[in-house]
């Protein structure tokens, strides 16, 4: 009896262990000056392939990207998006928007928000952004 009693409480813990994982979210906020199109291209490695392109033109409405996290072959994934606007020149950023942690992990949260003057992030709606990168600044002529 007491092995039936042992068996019942590991598959009652085993089940509350596997409840469902939210999925992990990246969100992008265009809070560049009204008319600026802030364009995205975010892509993963580890599993290697493009997440989309997006513009966005409204500051208003966060573009979420919602995704799993997965270990390949033991390499953590990681994404990159490039922001870019055009102002008199185009300025852009190429970064690191999420790096998966050595355990598995579930609904986290990566915002980047663009402002004139660089890009801020949080990882919590609890916390204010802070400032991580200024823009750089791409010529006409260079490519």
């Amino acid at each position: 009896m007491n092995h039936f009693i042992g068996l019942m409480v590991i598959i009652i813990m085993n089940a509350w262990l596997n409840e469902a994982c939210k999925l992990n979210q990246i969100e992008v906020i265009n809070n560049l000056p009204p008319g600026k199109i802030l364009k995205v291209h975010c892509r993963s490695k580890n599993p290697d392939a493009d997440l989309r392109v997006v513009e966005l033109r409204n500051a208003t409405v966060p573009r979420s990207f919602f995704f799993e996290e997965a270990i390949v072959y033991y390499k953590r994934r990681e994404i990159f998006c490039l922001l870019s606007y055009q102002d008199t020149f185009e300025n852009y950023q190429d970064i690191r928007v999420y790096r998966a942690a050595a355990r598995y992990r579930c609904g986290q949260l990566r915002r980047w928000i663009a402002k004139k003057d660089g890009l801020y992030s949080t990882r919590s709606n609890n916390t204010p952004p802070g400032f991580v990168l200024p823009w750089l600044v791409r010529l006409p002529n260079n490519s």
